[in-house]
């Protein structure tokens, strides 16, 4: 092979490269491609086959590896994804990026500057999903009718955008039609832009502080209780990249991380004594998950008490949307137990529901997940089978 060829092979190559995004983008934009169908981007999903999910453990590991010890090869990422946010601006405002880990689609807003993610699900695979949701809660509330069972929804501005899944807008309410009357439900809902960048993270898919205090004073309004907490918000972290620009190394937007200004003092009985320390943790990497680090909930069972007389216990079956405020919520039960069927114990066993009730006197359950598992388990978390009724 001469030099010319080599050169002109070397430049078609490149020059492809930079041509398929766009092309694909604009199938997406005039309908000729129908995006949601595609499965041209591989999704890898928790199985029951112990040796697969180790192997796509480590798969992710050696990922995070990259990311944290191999600073070109964020450079070259970063430089990727921005190339493309560059190009398809052009033309679009919405701009598709990658897939994170759990098959979302990660896009960018080029107007409105935020990433925002699209589920990876059909209309018909959400509706039999929701199904099995709504039945799971009142399965609950019908077997267990002296417990006051809560749900708080926090549903993010881009779950109801209507591009999102065949107007994915109206499943909140075709879900909360389904419950049974007396379950307790209250939703966050961001539904404008504005709200959004005021109460949610740009680059994560965290609410901040502001909106971690909102969903605090709404689950308090809905089990009737009186807030006697003084809150401020203060900016431990600055600038702040969050899982969806870990996802894509990508620098172009910037967060502050916040948090609530509420002493932690309560008695944690089952866990080591640096359990939320809501301490920051400086490291070198721009990427690192400080959200997690600094509100540290990543346990399968913490059992906070209060020495109180209120005469109520409190069960939390949550995920990361619950770390910022559980402690909040538990100055206000007598035993606070919060549960998160990711980590162990659950990942051997299953939570025997009454049993957990009887043994621990619990008085109220609330479920606080993200709102696409609460009302389709998007991330296949099965707690309707992990929770045993």
């Amino acid at each position: 092979m001469n030099k010319k060829t080599f050169i002109i092979i070397f430049l078609v190559i490149i020059f492809s490269v930079f041509l398929i995004v766009p092309i694909k983008e604009v199938l997406i934009h005039i309908g000729k491609w129908d995006f949601y169908k595609s499965d041209n981007w591989k999704v890898v999903e928790k199985t029951k086959d112990p040796i697969y999910d180790k192997i796509m453990s480590l798969e992710a590991n050696i990922e995070n590896r990259y990311n944290n010890y191999f600073p070109f090869y964020n450079e070259i990422n970063s430089m990727f994804y921005d190339s493309i946010i560059n190009i398809d601006s052009l033309y679009l405002n919405d701009i598709y990026l990658k897939d994170n880990n759990d098959g979302d689609h990660i896009f960018y807003d080029k107007e409105n500057k935020f990433f925002y993610l699209v589920n990876k699900y059909s209309k018909e695979e959400i509706d039999e999903r929701l199904n099995v949701q709504a039945s799971f809660y009142n399965d609950i509330n019908n077997k267990y009718p002296d417990i006051n069972l809560a749900l708080y929804i926090p549903f993010r501005y881009e779950s109801t955008k209507a591009k999102n899944i065949n107007d994915n807008n109206d499943k909140i309410n075709v879900f909360l039609s389904k419950l049974n009357s007396d379950i307790k439900v209250k939703v966050f809902d961001s539904n404008t832009v504005e709200d959004y960048l005021k109460y949610f993270y740009k680059t994560d898919h965290h609410y901040n502080s502001y909106g971690a205090e909102i969903a605090y004073l709404d689950i308090m309004e809905m089990y009737e209780l009186e807030n006697t907490l003084d809150i401020e918000h203060e900016v431990i972290r600055t600038p702040y990249y969050g899982s969806m620009a870990k996802s894509t190394l990508l620098r172009k937007i910037k967060d502050d991380l916040t948090a609530m200004k509420v002493p932690n003092d309560l008695k944690v009985s089952n866990v080591d004594k640096d359990f939320k320390p809501l301490e920051l943790s400086d490291r070198s990497n721009p990427f690192y998950d400080y959200y997690v680090k600094y509100f540290n909930g990543a346990y399968g069972e913490v059992i906070y008490e209060n020495d109180t007389n209120y005469n109520r216990n409190l069960l939390i079956i949550g995920d990361s949307m619950s770390w910022q405020i559980d402690y909040l919520l538990a100055k206000n039960f007598d035993k606070t137990i919060v549960v998160n069927t990711k980590y162990s114990p659950w990942t051997s066993k299953d939570l025997i529901l009454k049993d957990y009730i009887e043994e621990n006197k619990i008085t109220h359950i609330l479920f606080l997940r993200e709102a696409k598992n609460i009302v389709f388990d998007a991330d296949n978390f099965a707690v309707d089978k992990k929770v045993v009724r």
